[in-house]
């Protein structure tokens, strides 16, 4: 490969050699995965994607797309030496000139650019979570992300209206019609939300927006058994229409987030089991919220806080979204982020310590995540020296409560050697297929979600 004759392809600048700078693009965010290339390239339009990847076909180079690198499963990290494609200079967000409640943005814009854009406008966004100001929509496409409110407003792939990419030989596929009906054969926003750059590198998409909430309630609860918390879940679910994030964690993790961040204890920590719960719609939820299941609880159970203001409900979603850090900051976790089906919860619970601690006894495991979808982020420190035994004996205990070996971050390679838990031989061979036809010389991020034949 010679570095020089892509750069005579493109403007000044747009290819860095400096390890400096690249540096601060080969490790992930987790610190588990670290990588190495030889250059990064920044390019600034969907035609520069375009003939980065053309030049890169012909001469079989491999590449690794990235946006925000907030990934958890190594699916953004040069590995083997990958040339990075970094879309963070493709940042424009704009709203749609056609449709007043769609927004267009470029693969590199951040999850918070396109949510503070959205809200100027009285709309918003549907997709949320913690790394917000450094995730990029390019990413969260590639992994079908969820977050915080997947229960009233579903996946990333439900918020794609249109979706405009490259594939891994050059050519530029999908448009910006921005058309909720467009029967014209294979759905290409849905088919690339979720491919995780294997099929083809987003550059654009028209994205969907919601009308804003007139007024939003968080309720955080206190509980000593799951039971109590999969029963509220459920019946916040079955009885509200108005609730948009359901989110459990538990007395372990909220010790680390407090000794990280000097927060106040909740209830003198009798509790040992956390449900946040959010809704939002028109204004008088409160009122609403007294008149159905939850009134009675709300009146007679002794661990609840209820928070009306931005303020106050800041200071309750700390206590949750404060976990991820607060567990990297006292060391390099393994990350596995599952689906469980509510019902088998506590069995998934349960089992989770006896597995931990029966492959090393000294691993600490924390659990927090989307309850009501069953979404759990687990993450196990000292999970060293038998880390692959127990992300394997983990990962079919999931396959055997009938959950996902992935929610939301993705397969990447992370999970590559464990994807015939969940899909069979034929599955994944249609998938090594529909590769094939995208991107014929394999070099869109080699071994990410299935690992590449040699």
């Amino acid at each position: 490969m010679s570095i020089e004759d892509l750069k005579s392809l493109m403007e000044p600048g747009r290819v860095v050699e400096d390890q400096e700078v690249i540096r601060t693009y080969i490790d992930d965010w987790t610190g588990r995965y670290k990588g190495s290339t030889s250059a990064v390239t920044f390019p600034h339009s969907t035609d520069e994607v375009a003939k980065i990847l053309s030049w890169c076909s012909t001469n079989q180079v491999r590449v690794v797309p990235q946006g925000g690198n907030t990934g958890m499963v190594g699916g953004s990290v040069p590995l083997n030496g990958e040339l990075i494609i970094s879309l963070r200079k493709m940042k424009n967000v704009s709203f749609s000139n056609t449709n007043r409640n769609q927004i267009v943005a470029e693969a590199g814009a951040t999850l918070l650019e396109i949510q503070n854009l959205a809200s100027g406008r009285g709309l918003m966004y549907g997709v949320d979570f913690a790394a917000r100001d450094s995730a990029t929509i390019g990413g969260t496409i590639a992994t079908n992300a969820g977050g915080l409110n997947v229960l009233k407003y579903g996946t990333t792939r439900r918020q794609i209206v249109s979706v405009e990419a490259v594939t891994g030989t050059g050519k530029v596929i999908g448009n910006l019609n921005g058309l909720e009906k467009d029967n014209t054969g294979y759905h290409l926003p849905s088919l690339l939300c979720g491919s995780e750059g294997t099929l083809a590198i987003v550059t654009r998409a028209k994205l969907k927006l919601w009308p804003e909430p007139e007024e939003t309630v968080t309720i955080l609860f206190g509980f000593n058994t799951i039971e109590d918390a999969v029963n509220l879940t459920e019946d916040c679910m079955s009885t509200n229409t108005e609730i948009v994030a359901c989110e459990l964690f538990f007395q372990k993790g909220v010790d680390l987030v407090r000794d990280a961040y000097d927060l106040q204890p909740l209830w003198g920590n009798k509790n040992s089991i956390y449900l946040l719960c959010e809704f939002a719609g028109d204004s008088g939820i409160s009122d609403r919220l007294s008149e159905n299941i939850l009134g009675e609880i709300l009146q007679t159970h002794n661990s609840v806080l209820v928070a009306t203001t931005d303020r106050e409900r800041q200071r309750l979603w700390q206590y949750r979204e404060l976990h991820t850090v607060a567990v990297s900051q006292k060391g390099i976790p393994l990350k596995l982020d599952v689906t469980i089906p509510l019902g088998n919860l506590p069995h998934f619970l349960d089992g989770i310590d006896t597995i931990c601690g029966n492959i090393n006894p000294l691993s600490l495991p924390y659990v927090f995540g989307h309850v009501a979808d069953g979404n759990m982020h687990l993450n196990i420190l000292q999970s060293e020296p038998n880390v692959a035994e127990m992300e394997e004996e983990i990962l079919k205990f999931v396959v055997s409560l009938e959950g996902s070996i992935s929610a939301e971050h993705g397969i990447g390679r992370a999970k590559a050697p464990y994807l015939h838990l969940q899909r069979n031989e034929h599955e994944i061979s249609l998938f090594r297929e529909m590769k094939k036809a995208f991107d014929p010389k394999g070099i869109l991020n080699p071994d990410v979600i299935f690992l590449t034949c040699s």
